[in-house]
């Protein structure tokens, strides 16, 4: 694919931007000036979270975040029509580039390079705060409040919360199927490009023969009547109740205030990273307090569930009208982490030409 050097990097910034579990569920189409931002329902629909989920509208925000800041740093103009057919399509934004065809720069913008996710221990050292000071300051224009959690005894009580979720989680068969669908053991599953590679999981010796084990729902439901769920909870909980920092994003629980977040979680975490600090995205208390929302928790687990709601509701300042959107572990890393792959450039953009 033969591409002129600033939309070569537009896809790659684009293409760089997070996904929950790695699904990359949007595509972009060209028909020169437009750049449209849409679900890709023909590859993901069946299998991932639907066009306007809350996972899925912060990724189309940071894919769209990406593409902004990439016409930024480029000196390109770019006018935006949010959900030009309205929230009812697949269609997530147009982007109207003007000037590119003058832009001859083939350098990828440094924040593409800098994001990745780090799922390994974090060291104990504090994150400074003139840098948790910067990303509380990103989403103040566009109405997403963030929000840097670094009192040990508020992490604890975050801690507490994700661990409750976990276990609502690990006993609700079609999020646990999901999960199945998404995770990659196998260096030919690897090699498509999308979903978890077990590898990029920090997983201790052993863990990916288990984690094959219990990714079959009917065995993770023998296990649950053990207490699995709880074990499977505490350990996914472990590393936010070590964490130096959270950084937590909220905003209207809206598709609107989800691409909002999307973009503000992806500029947050790409600022961190470039200042050295790794982050681990934790989306379950998210998760759950939407499935409530939308009474798809399971009949038996609601109780536990609106407990949750009710206590992060002053854990996460949460206003009239708000949702926490995703929470981020943040802290100096141990270690250098594995980074996912992407899909090809064919399997996400559409029509392209050389203009």
């Amino acid at each position: 694919m033969s591409l002129s050097p600033f939309l070569n990097n537009l896809l790659i910034s684009y293409q760089a931007a997070p996904s929950a579990d790695n699904s990359q569920p949007c595509c972009l189409s060209w028909e020169p000036p437009i750049l449209t931002l849409r679900y890709d329902t023909e590859r993901v629909g069946s299998y991932t979270f639907p066009y306007d989920s809350q996972a899925t509208l912060l990724a189309a925000g940071a894919a769209f975040e990406n593409i902004l800041r990439c016409c930024d740093d480029a000196g390109v103009g770019a006018e935006v029509t949010l959900f030009p057919e309205g929230e009812g399509s697949n269609v997530y934004a147009e982007i109207s580039l003007q000037g590119f065809e003058a832009v001859t720069n083939s350098l990828l913008p440094d924040f593409v390079a800098a994001r990745h996710t780090n799922r390994h221990p974090y060291k104990k050292e504090a994150v400074p705060k003139r840098l948790a000071d910067q990303v509380e300051s990103f989403g103040s224009e566009i109405g997403v409040d963030v929000k840097v959690v670094s009192s040990k005894a508020d992490i604890a009580l975050i801690a507490k919360q994700v661990q409750v979720a976990s276990e609502i989680r690990f006993q609700t068969q079609e999020v646990h199927e999901w999960l199945e669908k998404s995770l990659r053991f196998t260096a030919q599953e690897v090699e498509r490009g999308d979903g978890l590679d077990v590898e990029t999981l920090a997983l201790p010796p052993g863990g990916g023969a288990f984690l094959r084990l219990v990714s079959c729902w009917a065995r993770m439901k023998k296990l649950n009547r053990i207490g699995a769920y709880k074990l499977l909870a505490a350990i996914d909980s472990a590393p936010v109740r070590n964490a130096p920092a959270l950084l937590a994003i909220s905003a209207s629980d809206s598709m609107v205030g989800g691409l909002d977040a999307g973009r503000v979680m992806c500029r947050a975490w790409s600022y961190l990273n470039a200042e050295g600090l790794a982050c681990h995205p934790y989306y379950v208390i998210s998760d759950q307090l939407e499935r409530l929302k939308q009474d798809r928790v399971p009949e038996v687990l609601t109780g536990q569930a609106k407990d949750m709601r009710k206590n992060c509701q002053p854990l996460f300042d949460l206003k009239g009208g708000q949702t926490l959107m995703m929470l981020l572990r943040v802290g100096y890393p141990k270690k250098q982490a594995l980074r996912s792959r992407r899909l090809s450039l064919e399997k996400v953009f559409k029509n392209l030409s050389d203009n």
